[in-house]
């Protein structure tokens, strides 16, 4: 059997050569048309005084500041990939050299007309990442460790969203809406010893891959069945935090503790499918 991944490169299949290296056979995928900034300039900052991510975006105007390659990666094949939820966990980007991980670059681009967040920072950043950084780069699906959601003994305690209570979000519109709108989806997570978690119209399924992004090791795989969306709050404790402050970490619970007493649902250790994406080919971005 053919063992290689999905590929996510305008070419076509025949001239595909990636490695042999997962487990499900390699799909012959028909290519869209590539699209294009109209102009896009990138640059690398060595001193990131304004800190990572700082985002400047408006309908057909794009800019990021001080972002890793691997990053960009992750939001442009995963968050906002053909037919993503970008509120859910991207896969993991693997493969690069070490630069990929250490540079961080400013990307400020013009797109056409009044173009929306979702071809910006999707078919658009892809066009530039592979045209400039010369990228290419595969899915695989791997056996991979994870966590499994399931619903607690006693069911589970989830507030569900009042209907009417927020609005689902238009990638294509957002940047031209007025402020204030309460979209499905809003998420907030507190930093520090103890740590709180405030969701407003989202899935189990977001919700999970939210919270969990930057707590724990592995991803989290839904198995709860449950559908429908609603605000959850969640309040755990973040042990590495509190002893670094010479906080007792008591006064939260751990977060497996907290999902099963706050929410009734369960964290389990346990392996499953992964999606992963890899880097096949890199190289320093070419000259503006």
């Amino acid at each position: 059997m053919d063992r290689r991944g999905t590929v996510y490169r305008s070419m076509v299949c025949p001239r595909l050569i990636v490695p042999a290296l997962s487990l499900f056979a390699f799909p012959c995928i028909a290519q869209t048309p590539r699209i294009r900034f109209e102009v896009a300039a990138i640059r690398l900052n060595e001193t990131c005084v304004n800190g990572g991510g700082l985002e400047h975006l408006s309908p057909g105007r794009f800019g990021v500041e001080c972002v890793s390659l691997r990053d960009y990666i992750r939001g442009a094949y995963g968050s906002y990939g053909p037919g993503r939820n970008p509120n859910v966990r991207p896969p993991t980007v693997l493969g690069g050299p070490g630069w990929v991980d250490t540079d961080r670059y400013d990307i400020v681009a013009r797109a056409p007309g009044e173009t929306g967040l979702d071809e910006m920072y999707g078919p658009m950043m892809r066009t530039l990442l592979e045209d400039r950084f010369q990228l290419k780069i595969h899915s695989e699906t791997r056996e991979l460790p994870v966590y499994a959601l399931t619903v607690a003994r006693g069911g589970a305690k989830l507030t569900p969203s009042k209907p009417g209570s927020c609005v689902a979000i238009d990638l294509k519109s957002v940047l031209k809406a007025p402020p204030g709108p309460n979209y499905c989806g809003r998420f907030q997570l507190t930093r520090g010893a103890v740590r709180t978690a405030d969701a407003n119209g989202m899935t189990v399924a977001e919700f999970s891959s939210r919270v969990f992004r930057d707590t724990l090791d592995r991803p989290v795989v839904d198995r709860t069945g449950i559908a429908g969306l609603f605000d959850i709050h969640l309040e755990f404790s973040a042990p590495e935090i509190a002893a670094a402050a010479g906080v007792d970490d008591s006064v939260a619970p751990s977060i497996f503790t907290a999902v099963q007493e706050q929410l009734g649902l369960r964290l389990s250790p346990d392996t499953g499918p992964v999606e992963v994406l890899v880097i096949d080919r890199v190289e320093k971005p070419s000259a503006n």
